[in-house]
């Protein structure tokens, strides 16, 4: 064989070889190509889905909260239209047909002894005289009307030197306000809820 004959066939065996060693770094390149779009596939869908929790999960706290927000208000509002009920019966209360025989209810449990001064609202000293407290004293107390007026918008404040006590319709209320308030609130359920 001729020097050109081999190297002839070394030329041809090299580019045999080349062409070998191409296609196979050809199918490499291709392959890891293919593996990384497969990671960057699988992490474009895991990042999503990620995304898509995220999103779902911050839609249900909001959710969440808006409503806590909503019934947040409604108790405060529920709440005003209760105090105003309470506060309107107050200023009603004075006005019932029955009001002078709740005075004289709370005439009778005095516990006061002796001679006891009974102070009322202006709109009372009409109502509650002399000869109306004189008809609710007894043998241990003696009740007498006061020259003082008290500004609530009715009851009286029982006094025996420096003991008084409050029986102010106001101060009734307030000292009934949270079964009051519990009472009247079932009235008003929030909706959603049973209450």
């Amino acid at each position: 064989m001729s020097l050109e004959a081999i190297l002839a066939k070394i030329q041809n065996d090299a580019q045999e070889k080349a062409a070998g060693i191409l296609e196979e770094a050809e199918k490499e390149r291709k392959e890891a190509l293919h593996k990384v779009k497969s990671r960057i596939k699988e992490q474009h869908h895991r990042d999503v889905e990620r995304i898509k929790k995220k999103g779902a999960s911050m839609a249900v706290r909001m959710k969440n909260h808006i409503e806590k927000e909503t019934e947040q208000a409604l108790l405060s509002h529920r709440r005003k239209l209760v105090d105003q009920a309470i506060r309107t019966a107050v200023e009603k209360t004075a006005e019932e047909s029955g009001y002078l025989d709740l005075v004289g209810k709370l005439l009778s449990e005095c516990d006061l002894k002796g001679e006891v001064e009974v102070i009322v609202c202006p709109e009372d000293r009409k109502r509650i005289t002399a000869e109306f407290l004189k008809k609710h004293s007894t043998e241990g107390v003696s009740f007498v009307l006061s020259e003082e007026t008290h500004q609530d918008h009715g009851g009286v404040i029982m006094r025996s030197g420096d003991i008084s006590l409050n029986a102010t319709l106001s101060m009734i209320a307030e000292l009934n306000h949270d079964s009051m308030v519990m009472d009247l609130s079932r009235l008003l359920p929030l909706p959603g809820r049973g209450e």
